[in-house]
């Protein structure tokens, strides 16, 4: 079972989710759309090997409530990473921090590292590969699983049509994107639940619009991006990608080691899409586990 707490960091008080108490913090970030409660298969188990795991709701999610500057670029979502970390570990004395993250919480990792590659110890990613934006450009077939995000860039509408039905739109693409995945009552419940608190879907849609709109302006000036532009990740990293996504194909995933200067090791979940560490979550657990434990 979890506890719940509130951490400032950032300029941000983050509604947390905490599982366990051992003396080595592991930083759990969910993706969209979810909540923190995604990540208890994983904070169970961290918390069973010795960690205190610690999963907040991201940025203007739910009780997190909004960023005060409105911003949801990668570089805050990295450096709410680094700062969260760095608050657990002075205040509670935690050691050897690693970060755990699913989909924006990927992102947020990988933004976390290349800002402050001492931070984190180790790193764990899922469902994003950590040069997607120019992944994106080599695989077409990308550009149609991505189609959500070309919606999202719309003015004012995507706010409604997530909201319609009873955000019906979150069941449709949880089933594309993990189609073999028979999602529990209560977890739907959950994230939709935090999708009605307060500004959450506007948030969230901001993420996606904010990260698309630069990527539009250098397509303009500079032409298509390269993976070499970006600072290479010098934290060892596990990148995780589910054989079955339908958001993110793990086809993108193939180049993913070049991104590093540190170990890198890629694995594919077999039987798995998108919530991988929900629909194979002893597998998921498995692979994390070993990794960290080297």
């Amino acid at each position: 079972m979890s506890t719940t707490e509130t951490v400032t960091a950032n300029g941000v008080e983050f509604a947390c989710q905490r599982w366990g108490s051992g003396d080595r913090l592991a930083l759990c970030l969910h993706g969209f759309p979810d909540d923190a409660g995604s990540m208890a298969p994983v904070g169970e188990r961290l918390a069973e090997e010795g960690f205190t795991a610690v999963a907040p709701y991201m940025r203007g999610y739910g009780p997190t409530g909004s960023a005060p500057d409105g911003d949801y670029s990668a570089t805050a979502l990295g450096t709410d990473a680094v700062e969260l970390a760095s608050t657990l570990v002075e205040d509670e004395e935690l050691r050897d921090p690693v970060l755990v993250g699913h989909d924006w919480g990927a992102v947020a990792g990988y933004s976390a590292a290349r800002a402050d590659p001492d931070r984190f110890e180790r790193m764990v990613t899922m469902a994003v590969p950590p040069a997607f934006t120019s992944e994106l450009f080599g695989h077409p077939r990308q550009f149609l699983r991505s189609w959500y995000i070309w919606l999202f860039q719309l003015p004012f509408a995507p706010e409604s049509y997530l909201r319609r039905r009873d955000f019906a739109l979150i069941e449709v693409l949880w089933n594309l994107w993990s189609p073999g995945w028979d999602y529990p009552d209560e977890r739907i419940a959950s994230v939709k639940e935090t999708f009605r608190t307060d500004d959450t879907v506007e948030n969230a849609l901001a993420y996606y619009r904010q990260f698309v709109r630069p990527v539009a302006l250098d397509l303009l000036r500079s032409g298509l991006p390269d993976a070499d532009d970006a600072p290479p990740i010098e934290t060892e990293t596990l990148v995780l990608a589910g054989a079955d996504d339908g958001c993110i194909g793990a086809d993108l995933f193939e180049n993913a080691g070049q991104a590093f200067t540190a170990d890198c090791r890629v694995a594919r979940i077999r039987d798995a899409g998108h919530f991988m560490h929900q629909e194979r979550p002893d597998v998921v657990g498995d692979e994390i586990v070993d990794f960290l434990a080297d």
